[in-house]
């Protein structure tokens, strides 16, 4: 029989701080954003073009990357709740 210890407060500050990691993710992303906006309105040519690309798989990966974190952030909220729960029920079998 498989044997494990969780403390499902842990996990569930754990789904906080990386939500908080997201928040401040996303505010230095938009910061960046509005600094290559400014860029891109302003520079023109060969170079600007390239760099356009590339900026738009930047925007592609970091996306994909802040949707992991959210499904991480999901996925510990819901293993806290699952493991707090399932103490309770057991608890409540032994109670009298």
């Amino acid at each position: 029989m498989p044997q494990f210890q969780v403390d499902s407060e842990q996990i569930q500050s754990s789904s906080a701080a990386v939500n908080a990691s997201i928040q401040s993710i996303r505010q230095a992303v938009q910061g960046m954003y509005g600094n290559l906006n400014n860029l891109q309105s302003v520079w023109r040519g060969g170079a600007a073009t390239q760099f356009n690309a590339v900026a738009e798989q930047w925007r592609a990966a970091q996306q994909q990357m802040e949707e992991s974190l959210e499904s991480i952030q999901r996925a510990l909220m819901q293993a806290s709740s699952l493991y707090a729960d399932t103490e309770m029920q057991a608890s409540r079998l032994f109670a009298q």
